[in-house]
Formats: C-alpha cells, structure tokens, sequence
C-alpha cells in the first residue's frame, strides 16, 4: 500500500499527533492507516465487497478525514497490535473466495480488468498471487539461484514479475499469462553477462513448469500456454510476433531497467511501458518504493530486491 508514500505519511503523522500529543513512530501511523482503510472498504457508499469505487487519491483524502474526526488517543495501541497480527499471518494467508473468483472469472472471460475500478485491489491481488502459487516453485527450478547470478539473478525475475502485473493492469491485460512469463524468461540464465541462447534455453524449463507443476493450469487457454512460451523463448530478440500481447508485455517490463540505465535503445510496446520508461530519476526511485512496499505486504519476510534498493538509494 501507500503507507509510506511521503506527503501522506506526514498528513497521517500530523492528524496523530495533534489527537494524541506526541509525534507517532512510523508504524503508528501505518496502523491508523490500515484501521482506517479497513473501515472505509467496508463502507457500501465507497467501496463494493472490498472493492474501491472512490480513487486512491479519494481513499487517501479518506483516511486522512476519517482520522481526524474518529480516531481517539487510546485506540493506537490497540490498532498497532490488531496491525502486528495482520502482518504477521500475511505470509501464510491463502487468497481470500472473492480474490481467487476475481482470478478465475477474468482467466475465464467472465470479467475484464477494465471492470474493476480499484486497480491497486487487483495489482495486489497478483502480487500476492505470485508470491504464494508461482514465486517458490520457479524459484527451485531457476538455474539463476544454482548460477548465484547477481544482475540477472532471482531478484530481477521478481522485479520484472511486478512490472509486468503493473503494466498489465494498467493496459487491461489479463495479468495471469504476464506474470507467467515474466516469472519463467531467465530461468535458464547461467551468466549475467550476454547470453544470447539462455531464451531458447528456457523454452523446455518453462514448458515442462505450465505443463506439470503449474497448479492452475486450467486457467491458461491454449492460445496463453503458447503465447507464454513464444514469449519466454524471445523476449530477447526484435519484437516480430505482433499478435504476441504477452511478449510485448514481457519485453516492457524486461527492459524498464534497461532504459532507465540507458543501455538500449530500442522503443517499449505498451503506453504504459513508454511511460513508466520515461521516467525521471525521482520518480522511478519512488516507482520501485511503492512496488517494494506492495511486494513485502504479501511477504512481510522476504528480503526481495535488496540489490534494487541498493541501486534506488
């Protein structure tokens, strides 16, 4: 979540403060926060089943509001230990009937990601997805952990993971195949340096990972189970397959970091993967934060991307 986002970390910090005395620790105000958010979600005029109707803007205008005129000097305590317990089982919390419908029916066609209004709820809720039914088993057959690849090793199939569910969100995309591909294009790398084989090297790795060990597989249509295959065995050559939407995708999210350190020069696909690549250096620091804090909120123990934040800092 936004919890740390800077403007509004001093707006919650300031209503605190002026409720109950002393300046509030940063977990204080992200348990306010999320006790407030909470609430909000369960409001019918501003949010359907836990699902936003208001903006992330509005939420946080909210949060803030709300806050201010409820909240008392003795709930913070209280809200700090309901907020320790909530992230303390969040490592082992299954998706939720209504998060594992929400996949099921867009993979199905029964809904579009433009139905949904709150895309952070959807950003999450693959996020979360990818860290619980697709990140650890990948992570054991990756050649990257085996290779102790640093540039190109796990933590950067994680990043490109999450900017490929970003990108997909934001362009309408069913994320599911997205971050199939994403999670799988490196699994064959043995060197961080040029390799221009380990695409074509991952084809049977990523194969044999859709059609034995996936666990859901019947949520992929043959067309995706292919498209994710041609995707992950040539993401790194010039985009050719143009009716290949999990391939551009792939390329976009793969090559991000590229072109924020200039090292390529060819265009993204996507407008969201040419906007996000233009980004300037302030807001591709803030970019990652927020992805970062999205990451650790379904695996509050992962130390996932220690080397991108050494590199952001």
């Amino acid at each position: 979540m936004v919890y740390l986002t800077q403007d509004f970390h001093r707006d919650v910090s300031r209503e605190i403060q002026k409720k109950t005395g002393y300046i509030p620790t940063q977990e204080q105000c992200k348990a306010v926060a999320h006790h407030m958010e909470y609430n909000i979600r369960a409001d019918t005029k501003y949010a359907d089943n836990g699902h936003l109707k208001i903006s992330w803007d509005d939420l946080m205008y909210r949060i803030v509001s709300d806050i201010k005129k409820n909240l008392h000097a003795n709930d913070v305590d209280r809200y700090v230990e309901q907020y320790r317990r909530y992230k303390s089982t969040q490592l082992n919390n299954l998706l939720t009937e209504t998060e594992e419908k929400d996949l099921q029916d867009i993979a199905r066609g029964n809904k579009k990601v433009s139905d949904f209004t709150d895309k952070d709820y959807l950003k999450n809720l693959y996020i979360k997805y990818f860290n619980q039914k697709v990140r650890p088993d990948v992570k054991q057959i990756s050649l990257q952990e085996i290779n102790h690849l640093k540039y190109h090793g796990f933590w950067h199939t994680e990043q490109v993971a999450l900017f490929a569910i970003d990108i997909s969100v934001e362009e309408n995309m069913n994320p599911l195949p997205n971050l199939l591909a994403a999670a799988l294009h490196d699994c064959a790398r043995s060197t961080d340096g040029y390799e221009p084989k380990h695409s074509t090297n991952c084809e049977p790795i990523a194969r044999n990972y859709l059609d034995n060990k996936f666990p859901d597989k019947d949520l992929l249509s043959p067309k995706e189970h292919d498209q994710i295959i041609d995707a992950v065995t040539h993401h790194n050559v010039p985009f050719t397959h143009k009716d290949n939407t999990v391939l551009k995708c792939l390329q976009d999210a793969d090559g991000i970091r590229l072109w924020w350190e200039k090292r390529v020069t060819y265009d993204a696909h996507t407008p969201t993967g040419k906007q996000i690549a233009a980004y300037p250096r302030w807001k591709q620091i803030k970019y990652l934060s927020n992805l970062l804090e999205r990451m650790r909120a379904t695996m509050p123990n992962s130390r996932t991307w220690q080397n991108t934040y050494t590199y952001t800092r």
